[in-house]
């Protein structure tokens, strides 16, 4: 007996996977469908297809098998990958319906079917390349224009650890001069702060590593390490 089968992917979209759920119910209840299961996932489409799980999905399906899907740039990320897909879909007798696109391959592989299928790649990929490409312009314009790009809290946090870090750091100040004064090298310096009790930021002993990037903060420097 065939089982009716819905892939959805979604990349971080929440409501994009509810869209696409609404979708693919309201056609199998328009075709008197009925969806045996459900294979989402929540992964980019740069992934492969082992991660996108169409890998499983197709060891799942068998002769006369129905999937439905809200659009095909949900199965494949290209169109040799489409093509691909579709292939061993219609190898397998499977039946694969678009909902957006509003085909059924009903598991047939002939040029028309290979052809709509091209056609409806290319289509996506060239719409993925436009996007990408307003993206770029809009971030170029923007950085033209001064205008800061990114995420503005995530600034204020970045900017407000580079104030604490420089506090921190001229505090410090005064011991790392004289050390300095004394002929230390960094890791006699180093040496030095742990002996003292004096620790990092976050409580911690210091490293090597932490003492170069102080001296740097301080605009100090000592030829020794």
């Amino acid at each position: 007996m065939c089982k009716v089968y819905a892939y959805v992917r979604v990349s971080t979209d929440k409501q994009d996977l509810e869209n696409q759920r609404h979708e693919i119910l309201s056609y199998a209840r328009q075709k008197g469908l009925v969806i045996d299961d459900w294979l989402e996932v929540e992964v980019s489409a740069r992934k492969n297809t082992t991660a996108r799980k169409i890998d499983d999905l197709i060891s799942m399906l068998k002769k006369k098998d129905i999937l439905i899907v809200s659009e095909l740039s949900r199965l494949g990320r290209s169109i040799r990958e489409n093509l691909n897909i579709i292939h061993e879909m219609h190898q397998k007798k499977v039946s694969v319906h678009l909902v957006k696109q509003g085909i059924q391959t009903n598991g047939d592989s002939g040029v028309m079917g290979t052809m709509m299928i091209s056609n409806l790649s290319f289509a996506a990929e060239l719409e993925r390349e436009l996007i990408s490409q307003r993206t770029k312009a809009a971030l170029a314009r923007k950085k033209e224009q001064g205008k800061r790009l990114g995420n503005p809290r995530l600034h204020e946090i970045n900017q407000e650890k580079t104030r604490k870090a420089e506090s921190f750091a001229e505090s410090l100040r005064p011991v790392i001069e004289e050390g300095i004064a004394g002929g230390l090298s960094q890791r006699q310096i180093m040496s030095e702060l742990n002996q003292r009790g004096i620790h990092t930021s976050t409580g911690k002993e210091w490293r090597l590593i932490q003492i170069q990037r102080l001296l740097n903060r301080l605009g100090l420097c000592t030829q020794k390490k």
